[in-house]
């Protein structure tokens, strides 16, 4: 064999073996597509979620008839909410829920939760539950307990303490703090120390009225955001 046969038959050796990750994307309309394709299929997976979350809740409260009309009432109070469109309207939402009750607020975060596309589990009890008030699946973090307070001053720190202790004791990977109060300096710290995340003010807003959740993660004294989930519309 001469030596041009050879470097043709090895070249062309070569060229079969590219792996796979090497090979040349899409571009221009495929790319265009398979990235609709994409976003369809999160959007679809979301429903699917919503909707089996929904279900499990029904079959856990089928027992509880005050629980599901909360819960009926939840989700009442967030379409009154996302109603609102003029300008203020995040400021006017906190202001309403402020003033509903408290046990329907609870329930106004959870299906608030369901509708970003979240496994949600609704506590079955008001009292006697250790201040877990449901609990919620992150995907690629675990479940997370999730305690709501319907504040009107800033937040007692010594409650996210608590919460904090109740998360480790009962073995959860994290928590999530939800409240309509201020949230002053000393909060941050107790989070920190505790791998408690906070969702207040604006981020409460964009998850009640505009069905998104950030994500964040520890990064040394301080919570960083990483991402952010987005629910399709009704």
């Amino acid at each position: 064999m001469t030596p041009e046969k050879i470097r043709h038959g090895a070249g062309a050796r070569r060229t079969e073996q590219v792996p796979r990750r090497m090979r040349r994307q899409p571009v221009g309309w495929d790319a265009a597509w398979a990235a609709r394709f994409r976003r369809w299929g999160a959007a679809l997976s979301r429903l699917a979620i919503r909707c089996f979350s929904r279900a499990l809740n029904a079959l856990r409260l089928a027992r509880r008839p005050g629980h599901r009309r909360n819960v009926r009432h939840s989700r009442r109070v967030l379409r009154a909410v996302r109603g609102l469109r003029e300008p203020g309207a995040g400021g006017r939402g906190l202001a309403y829920l402020r003033a509903v009750d408290p046990l329907v607020f609870e329930e106004v975060v959870m299906s608030a939760l369901e509708d970003v596309g979240l496994l949600v589990l609704r506590s079955r009890r008001y009292t006697g539950d250790g201040g877990i008030d449901g609990e919620v699946w992150l995907p690629g973090e675990g479940w997370f307990a999730v305690q709501v307070k319907r504040y009107r001053s800033h937040v007692d720190p010594a409650y996210v303490r608590a919460f904090g202790c109740v998360v480790r004791e009962r073995g959860f990977d994290g928590g999530l703090f939800i409240h309509t109060g201020r949230s002053g300096a000393a909060l941050y710290g107790e989070l920190t120390a505790h791998g408690v995340r906070l969702v207040s003010g604006g981020r409460l807003t964009q998850l009640l009225m505009g069905r998104r959740l950030n994500e964040w993660k520890d990064s040394g004294a301080r919570l960083e955001r990483t991402s952010r989930i987005h629910a399709p519309s009704d």
